[in-house]
C-alpha cells in the first residue's frame, strides 16, 4: 500500500506507482490533503496515474483537523485491506498515516528519509522525525540524510541509500515535458 497527498508526492512517486502496480498487489491510497480536482486530476491523467482505490477525503480546517482525519481515515483503510506493508514518501501530514499504520504493527517503508532543515519551527521537520522514527525501513537519498538518522540513534541496517529516483521520473517524462508547449502559454 501506499499513501499519496500532495501534488510534488504525485510526481516523485508516479513511476514508483507504476512499478508497484506492475509487481505487486498495489494498494493506491490519496490522502486528500490538499485535494482540488483541477489542480490534481491533471497530474493523475499526464502522469499516467491510475485512479487511487482509497480517497480518504482528509483536508480538514486546519492543520490539526487534517492530521485528525489522516489518522482515522487510515487507519480505517487498514482495518479493510490488511496491507503487508505501507510505503511512505517524504514529510507531508499525509505520511503520518505512519502512526495507525505502527499501531497496526504494518512494516513501513519510508522514502526521501533523514531530510533536516533543524528547525523545530518547520511543521514538515516534526513531520520527518516521527515518520522517520517510526518506519521499519528508511530509504534515504544522501549520505548526509544517512549520518543524520545515524547520529539520531536509527540502526544502520534499517537504512537503505537508494539516492534520487527523480531522474527516473525525468526520463520518463522527457518526450512529453519536450512537447509541451506550458511554457509560451504562460509567456
Amino acid at each position: 500500500m501506499t499513501i499519496v497527498g500532495t501534488r510534488p508526492e504525485l510526481i516523485k512517486m508516479s513511476r514508483v506507482i507504476a512499478e508497484l502496480d506492475r509487481n505487486f498487489k498495489h494498494i493506491l491510497v490519496h490522502s486528500g490533503q490538499n485535494y482540488d480536482y483541477e489542480l490534481n486530476q491533471v497530474f493523475f491523467e499526464d502522469l499516467e496515474i491510475r485512479k487511487p482505490d482509497h480517497f480518504l477525503n482528509a483536508a480538514g480546517e486546519s492543520a490539526a483537523a487534517t492530521i485528525a482525519q489522516v489518522l482515522l481515515k487510515a487507519d480505517e483503510v487498514f482495518e479493510k485491506e490488511k496491507p503487508d506493508a505501507l510505503l511512505l514518501y517524504g514529510d507531508t501530514n499525509t505520511c503520518l498515516a505512519v502512526i495507525s499504520a505502527k499501531r497496526r504493527k504494518i512494516p513501513i517503508f519510508h522514502m526521501e528519509a533523514g531530510n533536516r532543515c533543524f528547525d523545530q519551527r518547520v511543521p514538515e521537520e516534526l513531520n520527518r522525525k516521527v515518520v522517520d522514527h517510526l518506519s521499519d525501513i528508511n530509504l534515504v537519498l544522501t549520505e548526509h540524510a544517512r549520518r543524520y538518522l545515524l547520529a539520531e540513534g536509527i540502526k544502520p541496517e534499517t537504512i537503505i541509500k537508494t539516492g534520487s529516483h527523480m531522474d527516473e521520473v525525468l526520463k520518463y517524462y522527457k518526450a512529453k515535458i519536450e512537447k509541451s508547449d506550458i511554457l509560451e502559454k504562460l509567456n
